[in-house]
């Protein structure tokens, strides 16, 4: 292939590797009420209950990626003077396998929020159908399926167990 300037250009093609999957970058909330209950809810998607939680978008801080997702799932407003402790500890889950193209699982930055009684906590789509506030020490009697111990280890990082 010749250029403008009689250059020869040459394109190499090589054998596409598949490359290997990694943990996505998520965020999820611990609202505790002022009976120190928590939130979960049930996803019918999912078939398994969980905490409100989502990916974090390209450059989103977790503060913001919170936000955003609990306004999609729940129309849950977050003021940020809500906001108890955003924990520098992750938690990682593995997915079930082939359940997700990219991704081997998630790793969650956890955000513990005071609830905000101000606003609504409405499911807004097939994330939740069912919501429940809950002590802590009844997060096991609820089937969080493949996420439960990295549940169990975020409400021991938030003091909460």
């Amino acid at each position: 292939m010749t250029g403008d300037s009689g250059h020869f250009f040459f394109f190499i093609f090589t054998k596409i590797i598949p490359m290997a999957k990694i943990y996505r970058q998520a965020v999820m909330a611990v609202i505790v009420d002022h009976h120190s209950k928590i939130l979960i809810g049930y996803s019918p998607r999912d078939k398994s209950f969980k905490f409100p939680q989502g990916g974090l978008e390209n450059d989103e801080d977790p503060i913001s990626g919170i936000q955003r997702e609990l306004l999609e799932e729940l129309n849950y407003e977050l003021p940020e003077s809500h906001v108890i402790c955003l924990y520098k500890e992750r938690v990682r889950y593995p997915f079930p396998p082939n359940c997700h193209p990219v991704f081997m699982g998630q790793e969650l930055q956890i955000v513990k929020i005071k609830h905000n009684t101000q606003t609504e906590t409405i499911p807004q789509d097939d994330e939740f159908d069912q919501l429940h506030w809950i002590h802590p020490v009844e997060l096991k009697r609820f089937n969080s399926e493949y996420r439960s111990e990295a549940y169990q280890q975020a409400l021991r990082i938030c003091g909460l167990l």
